[in-house]
């Protein structure tokens, strides 16, 4: 169902596309940031208000940006892509705001998903190290290995501990220091 104000929406994303249609211009776009509105009143390129979910998204083909954009009007580009890249985004500052509050962050649903490590690792947060072989995929394979593993008791006490330091000292400090969150 389209929002009230799609042709708003519509005609932003047109403008600032380089192709002239929305059909092929809803395609040059990525979700690059999202900002957390502090009373829920945020307003969209497209003029819904109350928004407590303020994302930026940018043009690959020419580095225009719209912000603030609310997530319904992103499900209105129908691309699967940017939907996870919101569902990512969330989770993310949903880490960065239990670090913060000073819980431990778990290797769980509750903070993570495939696609969120899969965003840790194409932005370098398991960086290269003595202990990852000089090499963070491999830590990004062990913590998606992990994250795989149903019962989570079943894991070795030294796996629980390799994930922990893996955790503690690259993915949230990473989390808490990435300006794609907002403040």
């Amino acid at each position: 169902m389209k929002t009230a104000n799609f042709h708003a929406l519509r005609r932003a994303v047109t403008e600032a596309s380089t192709a002239s249609k929305w059909k092929t211009g809803v395609l040059e776009w990525e979700v690059t940031s999202v900002a957390e509105h502090p009373t829920g009143e945020g307003e969209c390129v497209c003029g819904q208000t109350n928004l407590l979910w303020l994302y930026t998204i940018t043009n690959t083909h020419n580095g225009a940006e719209l912000f603030p954009i609310g997530s319904t009007c992103v499900n209105h580009f129908e691309r699967t892509d940017l939907n996870r890249q919101i569902a990512v985004f969330r989770k993310l500052v949903h880490i960065r705001s239990a670090a913060r509050e000073g819980r431990q962050i778990a290797l769980t649903t509750e903070y993570f998903s495939r696609a969120v490590l899969d965003y840790l690792y194409d932005v370098g947060a398991f960086t290269p190290d003595q202990y990852n072989e000089n090499d963070g995929w491999n830590d990004w394979e062990f913590l998606r290995k992990m994250f795989g593993v149903r019962d989570k008791t079943e894991i070795s006490p030294k796996r629980q501990w390799k994930i922990r330091k893996i955790l503690d000292q690259k993915a949230v400090p990473f989390v808490i220091n990435d300006d794609r969150l907002g403040d």
